[in-house]
């Protein structure tokens, strides 16, 4: 059986052919690696933004549910007077969902945690802010209850969740 011979120009060609493909390989993980780490650091900068965003609002809504449960428990319902409102829209979160998991488990987790007691307050607030009226003292006392719990679960989770977001945005 002939030998077969492989010219040391063949060689070269299969050895640079080789290199070039793992180089590209190699080239393309890294790229890819760094566009999720910029586009986690993005996300993480911009769903702190958002839920900063928030907080002001926070001593004004539980003053305005402690009133109301106080005007219940004092029988001056007659003092409470709610307008109706739009839920409000978490554009960053909205549009950014499908991205959540650059963060990691336990951001992703907290994430998803303090948006969703956020979404439970205005889901139960704009019930109040349309029925109050025709609700009973008691339903009016426990779902205005809810939503300062609601609140005091998104506050406890969503401050150390807004640090933590911030650092690794690296702001």
């Amino acid at each position: 059986m002939p030998a077969l011979v492989v010219s040391d120009a063949l060689l070269a060609a299969i050895v640079a052919a080789s290199a070039a493909l793992v180089v590209a390989y190699l080239n393309s993980i890294v790229a890819e690696q760094f566009r999720r780490h910029r586009d986690r650091k993005a996300l993480a900068a911009a769903l702190a933004g958002e839920l900063s965003s928030y907080q002001p609002a926070l001593p004004m809504l539980r003053d305005v549910l402690q009133k109301t449960i106080e005007a219940v428990d004092t029988h001056n319902r007659e003092n409470v007077i709610f307008r109706p409102f739009e839920k409000p829209k978490d554009f960053v979160f909205e549009t950014a969902v499908e991205k959540i998991g650059l963060l990691g488990p336990k951001l992703v987790e907290d994430t998803i945690y303090v948006y969703g007691n956020m979404n439970g307050f205005r889901v139960a607030f704009g019930l109040i802010s349309v029925h109050y009226k025709e609700m009973s003292d008691t339903e009016l006392r426990a779902r205005s209850l809810s939503c300062l719990q609601a609140l005091e679960r998104a506050e406890e989770r969503g401050i150390p969740l807004v640090s933590a977001l911030k650092r690794v945005a690296g702001t």
